[in-house]
């Protein structure tokens, strides 16, 4: 495997989102929904990668997104990205991102690799002022160029996110709480909303529900003002009568919202534990490799920590092992991680 020679350390100097913006259009590559890739570009576990191998000289390879209708109000292109580099060529290799509306082909951004590697491993974003194309129908295009693909190591793009400016725009952000509570025992879950438009805001309604059953949980009507950028919290209680595993989820509803897509919140698991003892067995046997990607978090990790993550969101108890234990008659529950066979 190819070794990193030198570790830069740069100052990145990003556009940062213009401020009162509105996240209306997100690409997450979890498949190729349209997108052209040329040799060395390919969807990859949540990403598209450009990847040095197999090696090509005096190359120009592209990834170009389908066509995408831009609202008439959108202000910036956000991209969650990594470059990784080997080393550079004279002249170096280069990495452009462009924006094409028919004819025009606009380069919004360009690196060489002989500034080293960009951003986090994890992607960090950048963003691009696209205002001027606001209401057109658009494409985005990836591109690198240069004497020859083994400078490279890779150029991994995470997410393309769309963003647009709204006067009146509410957004139920999240829910906090207790995420384990026992059959009749009440629980009291905090509902955030955030102003993501231009202007004050009041008169609006927030909901509560739990996914199980479709159950209301209550309904509280809000006279308060809420500033644009600003959050507001409201509580709701709930006395759940059964034990079973849920979901809760809010909405906001806004007279004249101009973006209703972003009005309910992500779901917060809620379990309301029965009162039953079980014993549980984790064998760690995944041989330490990351291989699972936590859809919450974002990181990546070994099967053992997505499992023990889960137990403890639910308040399980278990016992982890890097050892089958000889007897396992006392155990109600056993998970075991095989991981993968490593040659090294």
């Amino acid at each position: 495997m190819k070794k990193l020679l030198f570790v830069v350390a740069l100052m990145l100097f990003l556009k940062l989102p213009v401020w009162s913006q509105t996240i209306y259009w997100v690409e997450e590559f979890d498949a190729n929904q349209g997108w052209s890739l040329d040799e060395n570009w390919s969807f990859s576990g949540g990403k598209i990668r450009f990847y040095w191998t197999p090696t090509i000289t005096n190359f120009d390879l592209s990834a170009v997104s389908p066509a995408i209708q831009l609202h008439e109000n959108t202000a910036d292109l956000i991209v969650n990205q990594h470059l990784d580099a080997f080393s550079a060529s004279n002249p170096p290799e280069a990495a452009e991102i462009y924006i094409i509306a028919g004819e025009t082909e606009l380069l919004l951004w360009d690196y060489t690799l002989n500034l080293g590697d960009w951003g986090l491993s994890t992607g960090s974003d950048i963003a691009f002022d696209i205002s001027e194309f606001a209401g057109q129908t658009v494409q985005f295009k990836f591109r690198t160029y240069g004497p020859t693909t083994y400078q490279w190591n890779w150029w991994d793009v995470f997410s393309l996110k769309l963003t647009a400016l709204f006067q009146n725009d509410l957004t139920a952000s999240g829910i906090t709480g207790p995420s384990i509570i026992n059959p009749d025992e009440t629980g009291t879950w905090s509902v955030q909303v955030k102003n993501l438009g231009s202007q004050p805001q009041s008169g609006f309604t927030i909901t509560l529900f739990s996914i199980k059953n479709n159950d209301l949980i209550g309904t509280i009507d809000v006279n308060e003002s809420i500033q644009p950028q600003q959050s507001l919290s409201v509580d709701f209680s709930w006395t759940p009568e059964i034990a079973h595993n849920t979901a809760l989820y809010a909405s906001v509803e806004l007279i004249g919202d101009e973006f209703e897509e972003n009005n309910i919140s992500k779901s917060y698991f809620l379990r309301i534990k029965p009162d039953i003892e079980f014993s549980v067995l984790v064998w760690d046997n995944d041989n330490g490799i990351q291989t699972i990607n936590d859809p919450e978090i974002g990181d990546e990790i070994e099967p053992s920590l997505s499992l023990t993550r889960a137990l403890d969101n639910t308040g399980i108890t278990y016992q982890l092992v890097s050892s089958l234990p000889p007897f396992l008659n006392n155990y109600d529950i056993i998970f075991a991680t095989m991981g993968c066979y490593c040659l090294s």
